[in-house]
């Protein structure tokens, strides 16, 4: 049984800033299976490593070791630019949900959120962007 594999799937979490609840609810994996797998004591079947991976957006090759590369190539080419995708929204409002969607889809973090936020109001230059900013970020 490899450690690695839990501590890549326990580090893979973290990183999406998610606990084991959150990720109990996303995808119906008990949060005290998914401790076992992140402790070592139990491994996931195929199915399940495909779902956590997916999740995380990493690939299966990272969390079972064989590859140090935590980002799979297909992910890396279908992320959008989120800078320019939050920029290119015509109103401050659109740039607003743009970041939320970010947020939602991508897990980003409280740093992107709060830059691609400061982004937008920067280039729509409405004094909404700092109430809009409190309000919309959910922390997951």
């Amino acid at each position: 049984m490899s450690s690695l594999l839990g501590i890549r799937l326990r580090t893979a979490r973290e990183a999406k800033h998610l606990t084991q609840v959150q990720v109990k609810r996303l995808t119906n994996i008990n949060n005290k299976t998914l401790s076992g797998y992140e402790k070592g004591v139990s491994e996931p079947d195929i199915d399940t490593l495909i779902t956590l991976a997916n999740l995380y957006e990493t690939s299966i090759d990272y969390l079972v070791g064989n590859t140090d590369e935590p980002t799979p190539p297909l992910l890396k080419k279908e992320k959008p630019g989120f800078e320019e995708y939050v920029l290119s929204a015509p109103n401050l409002e659109d740039a607003a949900q743009r970041i939320a969607e970010l947020q939602n889809k991508y897990y980003i973090d409280r740093e992107t959120f709060i830059r691609l936020s400061e982004m937008a109001y920067d280039r729509h230059g409405s004094s909404q962007a700092k109430s809009i900013s409190k309000t919309v970020y959910i922390k997951k």
